[in-house]
């Protein structure tokens, strides 16, 4: 990859393949709400939100390398989601880092010199936060992005520099921008193929023996298909069909 006008860092000796940094920008999931008699430091993930960063966080790490370090506010919620995305990274958790400047509001300004200070040996890095600081963020670093991050909504994006201080302002290429409802959508959209293919194959295979048969069986080769496909995602989740049932001994 070539970068217009050259990059001074690559002059210095460091391969062009070298000099791209990753960050993931990570809002934490679904909370307690703040009118509970809390501090708002102290609000934690709700079971919706520990399904949501699940979902997220084992989609991302089958499509990306584990980041090199990350990074979370001090706040239960943005911890407790940092949990679930090392568990599905296999990221130590003792090594996520916490930092004052990720918590509440923090401006652009705070959020960018935080990330500048990251040491160079760290080539890839995710933070944990809150919104509306890290959608604000997200637009800072990636020219022309203006989507909102809902809860677990995560951006990646590729930064063509080989030092964290040299991140400047649209420098960033945007890698996947994922949450929650695209995910479902995502999936819904590949349920809903797979079982119309599914579907038609069965039928021409049947039309190709009897067709009148293949006809009247239609609507049970699709309540097949739609068994089939619904089986075959589960499997795909790491749910798969239980073990068949052990066969009774007969008495003697």
């Amino acid at each position: 990859m070539a970068f217009a006008g050259g990059n001074p860092s690559l002059r210095r000796g460091g391969s062009e393949r070298d000099a791209i940094l990753k960050i993931s920008i990570v809002r934490h999931a679904t909370a307690q709400d703040r009118g509970e008699p809390l501090p708002d430091i102290e609000r934690s993930l709700v079971k919706k939100g520990e399904k949501e960063a699940i979902a997220v966080a084992n989609y991302l790490a089958s499509r990306h390398a584990a980041p090199d370090l990350m990074i979370s506010s001090f706040a239960n919620r943005a911890i407790e989601t940092a949990h679930l995305f090392a568990k599905a990274f296999r990221y130590p958790r003792q090594r996520i880092l916490l930092r004052d400047a990720l918590y509440g509001n923090p401006s652009i300004e705070d959020l960018a010199n935080e990330i500048r200070r990251q040491p160079d040996k760290v080539r890839s890095l995710m933070i944990f936060g809150h919104d509306p600081a890290f959608s604000q963020l997200a637009a800072y670093l990636i020219k022309d992005f203006r989507e909102l991050l809902p809860k677990a909504g995560v951006v990646v994006a590729e930064l063509p520099v080989n030092r964290w201080r040299e991140v400047e302002s649209g420098s960033g290429r945007l890698l996947e921008f994922t949450a929650p409802s695209l995910l479902k959508e995502q999936k819904r959209q590949l349920r809903n193929d797979l079982e119309t293919r599914l579907a038609r194959s069965m039928e021409a295979v049947l039309a190709g023996l009897h067709r009148p048969g293949a006809a009247a069986f239609r609507e049970e080769v699709r309540k097949s298909a739609r068994r089939t496909v619904k089986s075959f995602l589960k499997t795909l989740n790491g749910q798969g069909p239980a073990p068949p049932a052990k066969p009774k001994r007969r008495a003697t």
